[in-house]
């Protein structure tokens, strides 16, 4: 039931993770999903801190790009791409956007090329995955029960769905109330 949109391979990328737009289009289209199947996509989120792209492209251009990069210099294949990867184990690589990515080895059969973006790079935030899954169920949950979103109903989430601990507030300057502005308002 999860909603993926599908990448050419080699690529392996995360959306709901990393991707804003995608995030946007979830919380519109999971609304109807029963309780148990959202629960699974907040816990795909993770817990620390992640790096979300909020620039123009979407997932299928960012995958194009990074194909034709690694066409471009002969990366395509998984012994070379993991050879280029280095004893790092990751490289950088520029799209069209200015938006840097991070290459990293994917352990998924067909999926060597691991895709995450680029840590403060342009287009790019570094958020606290808790926000981002408060933020994406408090979207949800305004939709779905067709009420504003208030600090009680983000309480409600965050303890119901999320397991986490109420806040006492938040502010559209930093941390929760910022990413909640991200995901509920257009960029």
């Amino acid at each position: 039931m999860m909603m993926e949109q599908p990448l050419p391979e080699p690529i392996l990328f995360h959306p709901l993770k990393h991707h804003l737009g995608f995030l946007k289009d979830f919380a519109a289209q999971s609304i109807a999903w029963p309780e148990p199947e959202l629960l699974k996509a907040f816990k795909r989120i993770g817990g620390s801190q992640l790096d979300l792209y909020i620039g123009p492209l979407s997932p299928l251009q960012i995958a194009g790009e990074v194909i034709l990069y690694l066409k471009q210099h002969q990366l395509h294949m998984p012994a070379l791409y993991q050879s280029y990867l280095g004893p790092g184990g990751y490289r950088l690589c520029s799209l069209s956007d200015g938006s840097a990515w991070t290459l990293r080895w994917g352990v998924h059969a067909g999926r060597h090329v691991h895709l995450h973006p680029g840590r403060y790079s342009l287009h790019t935030l570094r958020v606290k995955a808790n926000h981002l899954k408060t933020a994406l169920a408090v979207a949800i949950a305004s939709i779905k029960y067709n009420q504003p979103v208030t600090l009680p109903l983000l309480n409600q989430v965050r303890a119901g769905w999320l397991a986490l601990p109420p806040v006492p507030g938040y502010t559209s300057e930093e941390g929760l109330g910022k990413v909640l502005d991200l995901v509920l308002n257009q960029v």
